[in-house]
């Protein structure tokens, strides 16, 4: 297991400023200057990722050593493996402030704007996108018609596939601000220069604000808009589509709904027509083999991040399933009368059955994201991480060693190896996953039982102070998809859990925990 990480340094400045930046050395004094006085009155730092070949660091660096508020991330030339893209990623990473604000150096994102978006995050937004396409807002620096027609249509894809991508009317942009807690632990895979986007789909229930912003014309320098950035804003929303769990939801659907419409139809012919089966068997044969298909499909690639949610998702999944698939059987036994061929008959029905079926899976994906109307209390709190992760006791733990609850009732005893892990997810604000063999050698049999632990941090008000402990015995372990399953559940149920449920209900024998070994 790897070393603590360091827990982040409470911010002692407002604002990051990161600005990648290559070949922009016409811009660099005018930019300094005119940051300056945008930000006057407010503590700011300002982070140049620079890859520039021409004397764009020698500018900045001299410019840093007067100024202590400015840094320089020069990448040499074998370190530059992604362009904008991981440079924006590395900047934002870096930044020490409460706020971050990702901007290009080439003054169409005007210094000016930054205060604005300052202001609309003080007044309660997460992320602030300084916007070309909300009402006041102008497209006029984009040169020529071609590049408007791909902003415009590079939004309008984005927007269409994304539900997330829908809270702002300009996902494509580079000029944005966000609070840096929302970086900490988003590993980004940055592909192209979309990393607004990326932070709205990997995000969830954060505030999105629209600022007006004035695309100016470019000073000096050349466009970094090619016909390669394009294909790498293409590559970025499949990246988005395939690795993001959740994304894409209703898509994904119509995708495996339209396969299995396939193979409804493909048997309903070979067994009516072909084989001349009974009409009602071939329909019976088609409908079953399709159902299974799309079953199997949807919880893997559909409601993948849902499979093992505070819901029974398989249960509801099943009766939307049926309820469509009744549709379907009664529009086509009313069509076996009519002329039409059978497979006619079975698309005209198949169609109608998807529809209703449907529109019973977005309810489901409503009420999934609807949140708790009461708080849950600690008992249903643990009970729900133990049945999703599927625990054999659960257990919310000081990081002193001291037991707050446990489910089942009873005793829990505190082990060394439990106190330490616990003194270590809460250092540094990471779960653990833990699992110890019976011994130091190969077991022969499969039926041995192996201790297994999972310690998700809590984050209260005195810091993350207490841990749940996920205990499991048996022969199976807890597997990366347990710990994604309770670290799911946990982000859900921890606004409905209130304070005073974390008071100390049971004691158990403190212990002392030390830090682990490294490796």
């Amino acid at each position: 297991m790897p070393g603590p990480r360091t827990a982040p340094e409470r911010e002692a400045i407002e604002l990051s400023v990161v600005i990648p930046t290559r070949n922009e050395a016409g811009n660099i004094p005018e930019l300094l200057q005119r940051l300056r006085t945008s930000l006057a009155g407010i503590e700011f730092e300002l982070i140049f990722v620079d890859d520039s070949d021409d004397a764009t660091p020698d500018l900045v660096a001299a410019a840093a050593r007067q100024d202590p508020r400015l840094r320089l991330l020069h990448r040499p030339a074998g370190a530059r493996a992604g362009g904008l893209s991981t440079a924006a990623v590395l900047g934002l990473h870096e930044a020490r402030g409460r706020t971050a604000c990702l901007m290009d150096a080439d003054f169409q994102h005007p210094p000016e704007t930054i205060p604005r978006l300052l202001e609309a995050e003080r007044a309660g937004a997460d992320v602030v996108v300084a916007s070309r396409y909300v009402e006041g807002g102008s497209l006029a620096g984009l040169s020529g018609g071609f590049r408007r027609l791909v902003s415009r249509g590079s939004n309008l894809v984005a927007r269409t596939i994304f539900v997330e991508a829908r809270a702002s009317t300009d996902p494509g942009t580079g000029f944005f601000l966000c609070r840096t807690a929302l970086l900490r632990g988003l590993e980004f895979r940055p592909v192209g220069f979309k990393t607004l986007l990326e932070l709205l789909v990997c995000s969830s229930g954060i505030r999105v604000v629209d600022v007006p912003l004035v695309f100016e014309a470019r000073r000096e320098g050349t466009s970094k808009a090619t016909i390669t950035q394009g294909w790498l804003v293409l590559r970025h929303l499949w990246s988005l589509v395939r690795d993001v769990p959740g994304s894409a939801r209703r898509w994904k659907f119509a995708a495996v709904g339209l396969c299995g419409l396939v193979i409804f139809l493909t048997l309903l012919d070979v067994c009516g027509v072909v084989l001349r089966w009974n009409p009602l068997l071939a329909w019976a044969v088609a409908f079953s083999v399709s159902l299974a298909w799309n079953f199997a499909l949807n919880l893997r690639i559909t409601f993948a991040d849902l499979r093992r949610a505070r819901y029974p998702l398989l249960g509801r999944y099943t009766t939307s399933s049926i309820t469509g698939g009744a549709v379907q059987l009664v529009i086509f036994l009313l069509l076996l009368h009519t002329l039409l061929p059978l497979v006619v008959d079975g698309l005209v029905a198949a169609l109608a059955g998807m529809a209703v079926n449907a529109s019973l899976h977005l309810k489901i994906i409503h009420r999934y994201h609807r949140p708790l109307d009461e708080p849950i209390g600690v008992d249903g709190f643990l009970a729900r991480l133990t049945r999703v992760s599927r625990a054999d006791r659960a257990a919310v733990v000081d990081t002193s060693g001291t037991v707050v609850s446990v489910r089942p009732a009873g005793e829990y005893e505190v082990s060394p190896v439990v106190g330490d892990l616990c003194a270590r997810a809460g250092t540094s604000g990471v779960p653990v996953l833990w699992t110890e063999p019976p011994s130091g050698r190969p077991q022969a049999r499969t039926n041995v039982e192996m201790t297994s632990l999972i310690l998700l941090p809590l984050d209260t008000q005195q810091g993350a102070t207490r841990c749940v402990v996920l205990h499991r015995n048996q022969a199976s372990p807890f597997t990366p998809g347990d710990l994604e399953a309770a670290m799911r559940q946990l982000h859900q149920l921890w606004p409905a859990l209130s304070a005073v449920d974390l008071v100390v209900t049971t004691g158990a024998p403190a212990v002392t925990a030390q830090p682990l070994p490294r490796g």
